[in-house]
């Protein structure tokens, strides 16, 4: 909330979460972002956030939720310092595998679908049947 000029107003929860870092880049520009953190200053602590304070984003609150999130665009030389766990060879281990039950669950659900029309064509042409022989 803001009041007026310059009056900003915080309200956090007393829970404190530590932020999560992801290295992010593409050919043309670089990023480091801290997701999933409480309270709304918790990036200070972190190198990035404090020695690029002009190129970072304000954190964003995303709505329904407690955690904020926070971005800033870093160099070349400077994705070590986001997560130095990160290894730079590997790959994103994030893909979606195939699911053989949400395969057999989806095609059960089309039979059932099938089956209720047919049934309701069914009961709609034999009304229409005997409200013809009446």
């Amino acid at each position: 909330m803001i009041f007026g000029r310059g009056t900003r107003l915080n309200v956090d929860s007393n829970d404190k979460y530590a932020p999560s870092y992801f290295y992010l880049e593409n050919q043309q520009s670089r990023a480091c972002l801290a997701a999933g953190f409480s309270p709304h200053k918790a990036t200070l602590t972190h190198e990035l956030f404090k020695t690029n304070s002009t190129k970072a984003s304000e954190p964003v609150q995303i709505s329904g939720d407690s955690l904020f999130n926070q971005v800033v665009l870093v160099g070349e030389d400077q994705g070590d310092t986001c997560d130095p766990s990160r290894n730079k060879t590997s790959v994103c281990a994030g893909t979606l595998d195939k699911d053989p039950t949400v395969n057999s669950v989806t095609l059960i659900v089309l039979a059932l679908r099938l089956l209720f029309f047919k049934t309701v064509v069914f009961n709609v042409l034999m009304t229409l049947r005997l409200w013809m022989s009446l």
